[in-house]
C-alpha cells in the first residue's frame, strides 16, 4: 500500500473510531506550579446536554456547593470571533490549523463552522477526538473549562453536570475528579508496542492509555540505540487495519512513521521535529520504536519498552516507462528500441538506489491487451546511471519477412531492486521492411495490331506481389541493344549499293574505296527504357482468367516503322522491384520482347531522283522516305505516244524493283514483285534509318528505242502494304533534262530552347503549281551522309526538327521537289549546335 493511500486510509479510520473516550468521560489535571496555576477539565458530551456546569469542593468538604464555579453555563462558542479568539493567540494559530486540517476532507475545514456540526456525524466525532488533546479546542467546543481559582498544594474534587437548553440538569458527566493543585502523576507508557513495516513507512501501534492526551513516538536503529522523536504532532489515531488492508482485531492506537518526499523532484527529504532534522524510515533498514504518553499539558511520561524490529520493504511499482520509440533498420533488418529511463515509482517518489530500475522488453504481433496477447520476452536490460534514456536492439533474424513488410509491437515493463514490476508501457510499432525483390518476370508475350501492341506475361508466384510495371524502349534487329559501354555497341561500315554495281562495270577507284572504308554509320543502340504504366496483380489475374492480354500500349505513333522492346518488372507490397534498373540484368535481357505494329498503312512514295536514257536501257534512280519498315521498292512503267500527256494509271505495269537489306548483305534486284511473309518479325527492323533504306535504282533493259516511257516508284513494307500508285510522281524519258532546278536558300537556321529543336526557314515560297514540297536532309558531320528526315515533303517555308539532342552539332541541306518529280540542287550545308 502506498504512503498516500496509507495516510488516507488512516484518516478514514479516525473518522469512524473516535466516538469513545479514553478510559473515562472527563479528565481533570493540574498545571505545573508557578504563575498561571490552574486545573484543566475536559469532558465528552452527554446525550441531551447542550450546556455544562462545574462544581468544586475541597478535600475536607462532604458535599458539593449548590453554586457552580462557572458564572454562566458552559456551551459551544456561538460566533466566529469567539472561536478565533480561543484558537488563535497572537501569532500562534496552531489550534486553528489543527481544526482546519483535522476536519478537512478534499478541502480545508473552516473552524468557524466547528460548532455547526451534527452530533454523531463523522466530522463531529473527529472534533471530539481533537478536544481530548487540546484545551483551547475543548473550550471552543463547550467541552472544556479552566479553573484558575485553585491554591497550590490543595486537593480538590470536581463534578461536571449536563444541562438542557432550559438549564435543567439532565445528568452528571463525571463526579469526584480528584486533583491536587500544582501536582501531577505522569501518564503511564503504552504497552504492547508493535511495529509493522510497509513501503518506506512503519505503522506503530499500542494499547490505549487512559488519560493520555497524545504520544511521543521515538525511533532508533538498534534496541539500545539513540532514540529520536519522529512525530511532529502528538495526535494518535485508532488503527483498525494492517498496512496491507487486512482488518486488525482488536483495534489499537497508533501512529504512522513515513518517509517524506520532495513534491517536485520526488527525492527523499527530511522533516523537522522540535528543531531536529529527521529522515526516513528507509526501505531495507531495521528500526525499533518506543512510545511516551503525554498529558493535557504535553508532559511526557516514561518510555515504553522497545518494539519488535521492523524493516520497511519497497512494495510500490515503478513508474511506467515512457517515450518508447522503435526504429527499424531496413539494411540490417533490426529494430532499435529506445525509452526514457524510470527514476520514480508510481507515487512520484525516487527509486532507491538511483538508476536501480531494469527493463523487461517484450515483442508482440499486435497492439491489443498485452496480458492476453502472445509475446516474446527479449531480455532484461539494466539501467544506465546518469543517462536520460536507454536503448537496446532487437536483432532477431526472423524480424524480416521474405514476403511483405512485417509490423512488430514493443512494450516495456520496469522492474526495481525489490522486484516490483511496473504496468505495461504503451505499445509502439516498427515496420521491418521486406527487402527481398520479386523474381524477374518470365515469358512475355506480345501481339501487334494496326495502332497498338498488347502484352502479357507469366504471373509471379510470390504471395506479396502487388503490381507490374511496364517499360518500353526500342529494338534493333529484334533485340534491345545497350548504348553503353561502347564495346557492346558496334558501328556499321558504310556501303553503297550503287558502288557495288559500278565496280562490276570497272568504275571503282582506290581513292573511292578508301573513302568508303573510312566512313562509319552511327552506333545502332536502343536507348533507355521509359515508363509506360503499372497494373495491379489483381488486374493481371482477372485478365488472365478472362483470356485477355494484360496491357495495351496505345502510345505508339501512328504507322510507326520501328520495333519496340517491352520490359516487365514485378513490384511487391514493400515496393521491391524485380531485377535491376535502369539497365536490365543479363537474365532480364533474355526476357525482353520485341514487337511492332502490324499496320495497314503503306509507305510514302519514293522520289525519282534520276531518269537516264542510256544505250539499250533506261536507268531509274530514286530516294525513298527514311522508314525502317520499308522492305522493297517497286517500279512501274507505262508507254505514251504523246510526251506531253501522261498515260492512265491502268497503263502502268510492274517492270522491276529492289529489296532493302541489312549490311553486309546487298540489295537484291527483283525479278518478280515482292510478297510479304505471313508474319513479319522484328529481326530485320533497324532502330535507325540509314541511306540504303532510301536509295535505289533500276536498269530497265526491256525497252524499245525511240519511244517515250513514264515511270513511277512506290514502296512496300514488311506487312505487304504497298504505296498506292496514284500517290507517286510520274517522270518520262521525254521530259528528262540534265538541268536541275536551282537550290533553295536557307534564310534562318536557329536552335529552339523549349522544346529542344532546330528551326529552319527558307526561300522561295512554296508554290503549289510548281512544287510538291521541300525536302530536308540532315547529317552529324559536314561530309555527310545527309539523310532525309521527313516522310512527306514540307508544303511551306519553315520546319522545326525536334528529334535532336542537346550538345550535338547538326548539318542541314534543303532541296525542292518539283511538280514533275525532279529534285533541285541541294543547298550548301549549314550547321547549328544545340
Amino acid at each position: 500500500m502506498t504512503i498516500t493511500k496509507k495516510i488516507f486510509f488512516l484518516t478514514i479510520i479516525i473518522a469512524g473510531s473516535i466516538a469513545k473516550i479514553y478510559g473515562q468521560n472527563a479528565i481533570a489535571i493540574s498545571s505545573n506550579p508557578g504563575p498561571g496555576l490552574h486545573v484543566a477539565l475536559i469532558w465528552q458530551p452527554l446525550s441531551a446536554a447542550v450546556k455544562y456546569n462545574i462544581y468544586r469542593k475541597n478535600e475536607s468538604e462532604v458535599s458539593y456547593p449548590t453554586t457552580p464555579i462557572n458564572s454562566i453555563p458552559i456551551q459551544p462558542a456561538s460566533n466566529c470571533f469567539t472561536i478565533k479568539s480561543l484558537l488563535i493567540s497572537s501569532s500562534d494559530s496552531t489550534h486553528w490549523k489543527i481544526v482546519s486540517k483535522g476536519l478537512a476532507d478534499s478541502v480545508l475545514f473552516d473552524p468557524c463552522q466547528m460548532n455547526n456540526l451534527s452530533a454523531g456525524s463523522e466530522k463531529y466525532d473527529r472534533l471530539l477526538m481533537l478536544t481530548k488533546s487540546s484545551m483551547p479546542i475543548a473550550i471552543a467546543a463547550g467541552l472544556g473549562y479552566q479553573d484558575n481559582g485553585v491554591t497550590l498544594g490543595n486537593t480538590y474534587y470536581y463534578k461536571v453536570v449536563g444541562l438542557n437548553a432550559a438549564n435543567v440538569v439532565v445528568g452528571d458527566v463525571a463526579t469526584d475528579l480528584k486533583v491536587k493543585a500544582g501536582s501531577f502523576t505522569p501518564v503511564p507508557p503504552p504497552t504492547s508496542v508493535i511495529a509493522e513495516p510497509g513501503d518506506a513507512a512503519i505503522l506503530v501501534r499500542w494499547n490505549k492509555v487512559g488519560g493520555a492526551a497524545g504520544y511521543i513516538l521515538e525511533r532508533a536503529a538498534s534496541p539500545f540505540g539513540i532514540y529520536r522523536r519522529v512525530n511532529e504532532s502528538e495526535y494518535a489515531t485508532v488503527v483498525k487495519h494492517h498496512l496491507n488492508g487486512d482488518t486488525l482485531i482488536p483495534a489499537s492506537e497508533g501512529m504512522l512513521d513515513f518517509q517524506r518526499y520532495n513534491p517536485v523532484t520526488g527525492k527523499p527529504t527530511s522533516h523537522l521535529v522540535k528543531g531536529i532534522v529527521i529522515f526516513g524510515p528507509r526501505n531495507g533498514v531495521n528500526y525499533y520504536y518506543r512510545v511516551r504518553s503525554l498529558d493535557l499539558f504535553k508532559r511526557a511520561g516514561s518510555p515504553s519498552g522497545y518494539s519488535n524490529p521492523a524493516k520497511p520493504i519497497d512494495s510500490t511499482r515503478p513508474s511506467v516507462p515512457i517515450d518508447l520509440m522503435a526504429t527499424p533498420d531496413d539494411i540490417m533488418g533490426q529494430v532499435s528500441v529506445r525509452w526514457t529511463q524510470v527514476v520514480k515509482d508510481i507515487n512520484g517518489h525516487w527509486e532507491q538506489p538511483d538508476s536501480s530500475v531494469s527493463y523487461r522488453l517484450y515483442r508482440f504481433t499486435t497492439s491489443e491487451n498485452p496480458n492476453s496477447s502472445p509475446s516474446v520476452f527479449l531480455g532484461e536490460v539494466s539501467a544506465l546511471k546518469g543517462k536520460h534514456s536507454r536503448d537496446t536492439i532487437d536483432a532477431d533474424p526472423n524480424l524480416r519477412s521474405q514476403y511483405g513488410n512485417k509490423t512488430w509491437w514493443y512494450r516495456i515493463r520496469a522492474v526495481d531492486t525489490s522486484h516490483n514490476i511496473s504496468q505495461w508501457s504503451s505499445a509502439v510499432s516498427a515496420i521491418v521492411k521486406d527487402v527481398t525483390a520479386p523474381a524477374i518476370v518470365h515469358t512475355i508475350s506480345t501481339k501487334g495490331f494496326e495502332d497498338y501492341i498488347s502484352i502479357k506475361w507469366q504471373l509471379n508466384t510470390e504471395p506479396d506481389i502487388a503490381s507490374y510495371v511496364i517499360y518500353r524502349s526500342l529494338c534493333h534487329l529484334g533485340s534491345w541493344v545497350e548504348c553503353n559501354p561502347k564495346d557492346t555497341c558496334k558501328t556499321w561500315s558504310y556501303y553503297d549499293p550503287q558502288k557495288t554495281i559500278n565496280e562490276k562495270e570497272g568504275e571503282s577507284s582506290p581513292e573511292r574505296d578508301r573513302e568508303l572504308r573510312n566512313r562509319k554509320l552511327p552506333c545502332p543502340c536502343s536507348g533507355p527504357f521509359v515508363f509506360l504504366g503499372e497494373i495491379t496483380n489483381d488486374s493481371a489475374k482477372k485478365a488472365l482468367n478472362a483470356g485477355h492480354y494484360f496491357f495495351d500500349d496505345k502510345t505508339i505513333p501512328k504507322a510507326s516503322p520501328l520495333c519496340y522492346a517491352y520490359w516487365i518488372k514485378a513490384k511487391d507490397s514493400s515496393d521491391n522491384i524485380s531485377g535491376t534498373f535502369p539497365l536490365p540484368s543479363s537474365a532480364e535481357r533474355l526476357e525482353i520482347k520485341c514487337e511492332r505494329l502490324h499496320d495497314l498503312t503503306p509507305p510514302e512514295p519514293a522520289i525519282i531522283s534520276g531518269l537516264f536514257a542510256q544505250a539499250d536501257q533506261i536507268r531509274v534512280e530514286w530516294i525513298g522516305p527514311p522508314t525502317q519498315d520499308t522492305r522493297a521498292y517497286h517500279v512501274y512503267r507505262a508507254e505514251g505516244t504523246d510526251p506531253a500527256t501522261e498515260p492512265a494509271l491502268s497503263d502502268y505495269n510492274w517492270v522491276g524493283g529492289m529489296t532493302i537489306e541489312l549490311p553486309p548483305a546487298m540489295p537484291m534486284i527483283l525479278t518478280s514483285p515482292y510478297h510479304a511473309p505471313a508474319l513479319a518479325t522484328c529481326d530485320k527492323i533497324s532502330v535507325q534509318a540509314t541511306p540504303w533504306m532510301s536509295e535505289g535504282y533500276l536498269e530497265d533493259k526491256k525497252i524499245n528505242p525511240k519511244l517515250t516511257y513514264w515511270y513511277r516508284v512506290v514502296g512496300i513494307d514488311y506487312d505487304g502494304n504497298e504505296t498506292p500508285l496514284n500517290k507517286s510522281a510520274a517522270i518520262s524519258t521525254f521530259t528528262f533534262t540534265k538541268k536541275i532546278p536551282d537550290a533553295p536558300v536557307i534564310d534562318v537556321i536557329a536552335k529552339q530552347a523549349e522544346p529542344c529543336g532546330v528551326t529552319l526557314q527558307w526561300l522561295p515560297s512554296f508554290d503549289a503549281t510548281k512544287h510538291i514540297g521541300f525536302m530536308i536532309f540532315r547529317s552529324s558531320t559536314l561530309s555527310g551522309p545527309f539523310i532525309p528526315i521527313l516522310i512527306s515533303p514540307v508544303k511551306g517555308n519553315s520546319f522545326t526538327d525536334i528529334n535532336v539532342v542537346n550538345g550535338q552539332t547538326y548539318w542541314y541541306r534543303l532541296g525542292i521537289l518539283m511538280k514533275n518529280g525532279r529534285l533541285s540542287e541541294l543547298t550548301a550545308a549549314q550547321s547549328v549546335t544545340l
